[in-house]
Parts: C-alpha cells; structure tokens; sequence
C-alpha cells in the first residue's frame, strides 16, 4: 500500500503480524525493505507487527531527483506513517545507514520510539568509508598508502572500482559469493533508485551521528557482525546509549540473510523483553 507523506510523496509500506509496531529504516543510502522483508517475514510475524517502508526515491515509493533527500525528511516521512497509521509509539528496527534515520527520528520524536534495535548500522559514514577502504586495500593486496593524499570519497571510489573490477566487491558485505548472488536478484526488482543518486551530493549524510546517542534513554539493541568492514568490526563502540545491550553474530554485513536463525532469535528475545 502507499501513504502519503506532508509533501505529497507515495511512501510504499506492507505491514505483516500482530504485536509491538515495528518498522524497518532500510540503509543504502538508497536500498528498499524487500530482501529483510523476504528474509524475515514469516518468523516476524509470529511475535510482532512489522512495517516494511520504502524510503523516498526508493524501491517501490516515490521521490523525484530534485526531491528533498535530506535527513529530516527522511525522519519525517516515518512520523507521517506513524501518524496515518494512527500508531502511538514505534520501535525502530535499522539496517547499515538506515541507523542515522533511526537515531535521529529517535531524538526528534523520541516520546513515540518504544526502542530501537540497531543491526549492522553506522552513525558516522566517513568511520566507515575508512574501514571499507582499509579491508579492501586488503582483499585486493595493496598498499593504502597509495591513495593517502586523496580525499576520502576519492579513495573509496577508486578501492571500490577495483574490487567491482576484480570480482570481490560482494566480499565488503557478504560471507559467500552465493548470499551476494541471491541478493542481487531480488535487487533486479528494485523501481527506484532516485537517493541513491543523490547519496553522495548530501552533506548531512556524513555527519558524525554518534553524539545523539548520549541523550538518548531509550532501550537500545546493538547488533554487529563479526566480520563487518563495511560498518567497521569496533565501529559500536562509539555508540554511548545509556541502555543499551550489545550482540556479536557471526556474519559480515547482513546477518539477516547470513545467519538468519540467529538474528530473528536474538530480536525476538529483546522485543520479549521490552
């Protein structure tokens, strides 16, 4: 189905189960709610009410390339769903980028966040440019040192080309070729591209994010890989959230399709015990 936001966008939601309102603020920048949702939607469903969202420019939602793309409009596109779905408080359920949005609707409207569950997510983009760049001078054998005097965006373009190039791009988020492949599949469905466009063109995309989480109260659930470089394997632990419990998987970048029993158990265990 579609809401549509203060601006008149088309925000595409499914929502599926019965119990606490949870929503999913897929990451990218400019990815959709579809592979969490094939992933994890029949054993979610059995404990709790989850609201699948495309973001703006996203996936099945609408958003043109001269839309606004900036976080608070993507914080505020969750609140108009919120309020069109006449729901008093949401827990936020975050994948990769997908943690900036969810920390900062949290500080925004944090009397309507019941708690957030933070999977793989990064609340400071450039810390985790650095260490895709630092692994993939690994993968591909070479020495960082070589792109020292550029700029950050300019160095993990260039790391990237490389490993699209070669073959070894998958290996930043995925522990086999074949959860890549699977992946990319359900992505050939993907409409609308129109933020990831635009990603890299907003500032306050690369904020560092890890401030807000000093004055956030609410309970918090952290998962990380253990082989994460696309985050960063020490990233959370700038992360200052006054209650907070923090979970270790084996997987790199998305647990939900590596290691994919464990995680929903590990969530369904922290919304029981809200």
């Amino acid at each position: 189905m579609f809401i549509k936001n203060r601006e008149n966008i088309n925000l595409y939601i499914e929502e599926y189960g019965e119990g606490k309102n949870c929503i999913y603020i897929h990451g990218g920048p400019g990815s959709w709610s579809e592979d969490f949702k094939i992933y994890c939607k029949d054993e979610f469903s059995k404990f709790c009410n989850m609201i699948y969202l495309d973001q703006r420019g996203c996936g099945r939602s609408d958003g043109n390339l001269d839309d606004d793309y900036s976080i608070n409009s993507l914080v505020d596109d969750i609140e108009d769903i919120r309020k069109n779905l006449k729901l008093n408080k949401l827990i936020l359920i975050a994948h990769s980028f997908g943690g900036i949005i969810a920390v900062n609707y949290a500080y925004k409207y944090k009397e309507h966040v019941e708690a957030l569950i933070l999977t793989n997510c990064t609340l400071n983009l450039n810390d985790s440019l650095q260490s895709q760049v630092e692994y993939g001078c690994k993968l591909l054998n070479i020495d960082i040192d070589i792109y020292k005097y550029d700029e950050l965006i300019t160095k993990w373009t260039l790391v990237a080309n490389k490993l699209i190039r070669d073959d070894l791009y998958y290996k930043l988020q995925y522990m086999n070729y074949s959860n890549y492949k699977n992946i990319e599949i359900i992505d050939k469905n993907m409409v609308n591209e129109n933020l990831a466009k635009k990603a890299f063109f907003n500032e306050d995309y690369f904020y560092d994010y890890t401030n807000l989480t000093r004055s956030l109260n609410v309970k918090t659930l952290i998962i990380c890989g253990d082989e994460d470089y696309s985050i960063g394997i020490d990233h959370y632990k700038d992360f200052n959230f006054k209650n907070k419990t923090v979970k270790i998987l084996k997987s790199k970048h998305n647990p939900y399709v590596e290691n994919t029993k464990e995680y929903i158990s590990v969530v369904r265990e922290f919304l029981e015990s809200i």
